[in-house]
């Protein structure tokens, strides 16, 4: 089951702003990471400069270790506007000379002399950072060294990420909207054609089909009008058929009907029994001939173009069909002393059809064919398989003259003095069934000294080539 796909603007703007915000996420993040590692540099540097500075407050006298800050530059030392700031001065023994003793130890992986150490750790429940580094002061016994660090908590860190994070996302987010609002705005004047079209087809009446004109549309959906200008084009020829079907058939029937009427007017008017019994059959006569009339409508109306489909046909056995047709019209043969025979090979020939509408067609073959030879002639119905599936009927009646045998096809066409009571519509619904099944059909002179021979050749079925096993 399909499913609506919804506003073409819309669609448009997920396709555009789907990618749009990935990418815009996707450059927010390597933004952001870019940016807070120059800050991390730059506050690193900062750091490790106080860190220095306390270094340089450190002195050695008399073999021992101190640090020379008064507590103006302890308070120095320790201010921040947003931080809290530690730091800590620890001897080669690892005894605290001044400071914060909690300060967590640098990596030893890292110990270099001289070179600062930066890493992260908690101190008090607060995420910090740390410079650290090993200072010798001049007057030290070697090898021992000093560990100076200092630490501060992330909040400018965090502040200035946030405001970068911002800055970033904001003109950036803008810019978005500001293309979505454009392709919603570009894509609504885009479709201002075609909504153009719409408007025109939808105040047209029904009866209105002529083509929409193609040049009004935008480039992209020419192609679309001029499938619709072609439906309207098929939906046209499909109506005037249908009105000269209709047509054709109240004229056709109007005689009928109207002998019907005469012969009861007839009939009604009668005492005598045997004149009422002959109105009778009459009317029998009449209405035979307005029932096989109607039927004949019905078969051209299922075989009409648009009523099949030639593709996916299942597979149907040719000569089963034919043999049964045949035997079909054996008892109307046998009332005007004619021969019906059938000759087919022993195996069957499978093509793709509609078995239903097939039978109609060599109902209609053998019909026309018996309607028009005369008493005591001969009708054969054949079926050939090689080199092509064929279905083939011939008598030996009066025969078509040849200018004539391309007319016999339409509808309601009747050959200049024939004395048959038929309805002109035979040979007119077996073209229409042929062509449904993309067959080929051919009208030709009999084998013998007068007559016709219909011949109909179609596209042997892939499973009857195969030897179609399974079919009768």
């Amino acid at each position: 089951m399909g499913t609506n796909p919804g506003s073409l603007r819309r669609q448009l703007l997920r396709w555009l702003l789907g990618p749009l915000l990935m990418l815009w996420l996707i450059g927010t993040v390597f933004a952001y990471l870019v940016t807070r590692s120059f800050s991390d540099a730059a506050y690193d540097r900062a750091l490790f400069g106080t860190a220095r500075a306390v270094a340089a407050q450190i002195t050695v006298a008399q073999g021992g270790v101190t640090v020379d800050l008064p507590p103006v530059a302890r308070k120095i030392v320790r201010y921040d506007n947003h931080d809290r700031v530690y730091f800590r001065v620890e001897a080669g023994d690892g005894s605290l000379i001044a400071g914060d003793d909690d300060m967590p130890e640098p990596p030893a992986a890292l110990k270099v002399s001289g070179q600062p150490i930066f890493h992260d750790g908690r101190l008090r429940g607060a995420d910090v950072r740390i410079a650290s580094f090993y200072y010798k002061p001049d007057g030290i016994a070697a090898p021992q060294e000093v560990l100076v660090q200092v630490a501060e908590t992330l909040v400018k860190r965090n502040i200035l990420a946030d405001e970068i994070l911002t800055g970033l996302i904001v003109p950036q987010l803008a810019l978005i909207l500001l293309a979505a609002l454009s392709v919603w705005l570009g894509v609504g004047r885009g479709l201002a054609p075609l909504q153009r079209v719409q408007q025109e087809i939808a105040q047209r009446s029904h009866r209105d089909l002529s083509p929409v004109a193609e040049d009004q549309a935008p480039q992209e959906v020419r192609p679309l009008v001029h499938s619709i200008n072609e439906l309207m084009q098929r939906l046209e020829r499909a109506l005037a058929a249908q009105r000269r079907f209709i047509a054709d058939a109240a004229h056709q029937l109007r005689t009928p009907l109207a002998g019907l009427k005469t012969q009861t007017e007839y009939a009604l008017r009668q005492s005598d029994p045997e004149n009422v019994r002959h109105a009778l059959s009459q009317l029998g006569t009449g209405a035979e001939r307005a029932i096989h009339l109607a039927n004949q409508l019905l078969a051209l109306a299922r075989a009409e173009p648009d009523a099949v489909r030639p593709k996916d046909m299942p597979p149907v056995d040719l000569n089963a069909l034919a043999r049964g047709a045949a035997a079909e019209w054996v008892p109307a043969a046998l009332k005007k002393n004619i021969d019906l025979g059938f000759e087919g090979p022993e195996t069957p020939v499978i093509i793709g059809g509609d078995a239903f509408l097939l039978t109609e067609m060599m109902r209609n073959l053998i019909d026309n064919a018996i309607r028009y030879t005369g008493h005591g002639g001969e009708v054969t119905l054949r079926v050939a398989a090689e080199p092509q599936a064929e279905l083939a009927i011939e008598d030996n009646g009066p025969g078509i003259p040849p200018d004539e045998r391309e007319q016999v096809f339409e509808r309601f066409y009747r050959v200049l003095g024939s004395d048959s009571d038929g309805s002109g519509l035979g040979l007119a619904i077996v073209s229409e069934i042929v062509h449904a099944h993309g067959a080929e059909i051919t009208l030709g002179e009999a084998s013998g000294k007068s007559g016709v021979k219909v011949a109909v050749r179609f596209q042997r079925h892939a499973q009857g080539k195969a030897g179609a096993p399974g079919m009768p």
